[in-house]
Formats: structure tokens, C-alpha cells, sequence
């Protein structure tokens, strides 16, 4: 095992958790909104999936072919769907290129690129994994808050807690 293994292991298992929300999730579901003028639910998943071709874009670029095929001539930043199986395919396939991403430059010992100067993760590439784990969390909290605000039931929010079980296999 490496230092970056357990790492991995906790992307990975995020990736499972997404997919418990996402089996989860109806068409109605992604409409949800704070109505306050936050993202719907389609729009936070949206944004979960891009998040990692965006950036990927910026410090990788060699790593992006698979989410810019689903986003066409749409700029990844500004990609979005209100459809769950284009939703699921997005988060895929950047979960793939994350990990291949990062895998390749903890290889060869090179940092991410960062033309733009933001901070891309200087220290240890494989850091970035923990940001996207990180940033999902955020994001799935708040979709079970809409879910709660819209009267989901007890059940079905217990089912959705379940993924809290993922952490401690």
C-alpha cells in the first residue's frame, strides 16, 4: 500500500455514495430548489460532475477527453443536464479521469499544471481527490436538506443516511 492508497479507496467509496443518491433520485426530485435563487438538484449534480472535468481542464488537460465527449461544444464550466443518466455518465467519467489524473502525476513526481495561479494542489496531486470527496459531501447535504424540505419520508431519508455505512466498511 502507498501513501495515496487509503486516498483512493475513500474517492472510490464516494463514488458509491453518489450513486446511492443518484438510484435514489426521481425526475421530480431534480427539479427541488431552495427558492431562494440556489442551484436545483439537477444543477448541484450538474456542477459535481463538471467540477472534476473543470479542473481537470485547468491542471490536466490530457485527462479530459472523457467528460468533454459528454459535454459536446458546451464548455465544461457551463455544462449542465436535468437528466440522471447524463448526470450519472458525467460523475463517471470524471471519477475515471480524476483518478487517472492523479495516478499519472503521482507517477512521474510533476505537480498539476496551475496557468492561472489558483492553487492546484501543490503539494500532492493526490489531495485533489479529498477536494472532490469533500465538495460532493457538501453538495449531497444539501440535496437531502431539499429532499427534507419537500417531505420526504422518514424511510427514505434513513435509506439516503445508509451511505454512511460505505465510510466505515
Amino acid at each position: 500500500m502507498t501513501d495515496t492508497d487509503p486516498l483512493f479507496e475513500a474517492f472510490r467509496r464516494n463514488a458509491r455514495i453518489n450513486t446511492l443518491l443518484l438510484d435514489d433520485l426521481t425526475d421530480t426530485d431534480l427539479a427541488l430548489s431552495d427558492g431562494q435563487g440556489g442551484m436545483t438538484v439537477a444543477g448541484m449534480l450538474s456542477h459535481m460532475g463538471v467540477s472534476r472535468g473543470g479542473w481537470l481542464a485547468e491542471m490536466s488537460p490530457e485527462h479530459t477527453a472523457t467528460t468533454v465527449a459528454i459535454t459536446g461544444t458546451t464548455p465544461i464550466w457551463n455544462w449542465r443536464s436535468d437528466d440522471l443518466a447524463a448526470i450519472r455518465a458525467m460523475l463517471e467519467a470524471g471519477d475515471e479521469a480524476a483518478i487517472q489524473a492523479v495516478q499519472a502525476h503521482v507517477r512521474s513526481g510533476e505537480p498539476f499544471a496551475d496557468p492561472r495561479g489558483v492553487g492546484t494542489f501543490p503539494s500532492n496531486p493526490a489531495l485533489f481527490l479529498l477536494y472532490m470527496i469533500v465538495h460532493d459531501a457538501n453538495h449531497r447535504g444539501q440535496i437531502v436538506a431539499l429532499l427534507r424540505q419537500a417531505g420526504a419520508s422518514t424511510e427514505r431519508l434513513d435509506h439516503l443516511e445508509d451511505g454512511w455505512n460505505v465510510w466505515r466498511e
